[in-house]
């Protein structure tokens, strides 16, 4: 991966570019797939086809425990995407679970507690790497 910022390469697991102190993904002039230069207004890379902009994005500087999201989202399905930030998407998971939930009695709460679980957990997990998170992105 490269840094967004400097153009260096750089960790996956990089929270922080160790050359120029930027979180990736913050600010982009590089792209973080190849590296090539960018221009700001650019949301596709033309080396590599890569997506370097999203219209939405919800960045969290005070990473949340990806475990503590999933543990929410086990005691109320969709809490830990809302305290995320994903707060339409989690709420939307919680009615429609709900609603699942009345129309199979109960039953359903088998694959959609899971799903949400697990969705809560990679979404932190991707803010704690200091990855951008569409408002609605799963997994």
């Amino acid at each position: 991966m490269y840094c967004p910022n400097c153009g260096n390469e750089i960790s996956e697991k990089a929270e922080i570019c160790p050359n120029c102190g930027v979180r990736p993904f913050r600010s982009v002039e590089y792209c973080y797939n190849c590296g090539d230069s960018l221009n700001k207004d650019q949301e596709m890379c033309t080396s590599c086809g890569v997506r370097v902009h999203k219209t939405s994005h919800i960045s969290n500087t005070d990473a949340k425990s990806p475990w503590l999201m999933a543990l929410l989202s086990f005691l109320i399905t969709g809490l830990g995407q809302m305290i995320l930030g994903q707060v339409k998407k989690g709420v939307a998971i919680l009615v429609a679970s709900i609603l699942l939930s009345m129309i199979t009695f109960g039953s359903s709460v088998f694959i959609t507690t899971p799903i949400a679980i697990i969705d809560a957990f990679l979404i932190a997990k991707k803010m704690r790497e200091g990855k951008e998170v569409g408002e609605w992105e799963f997994f």
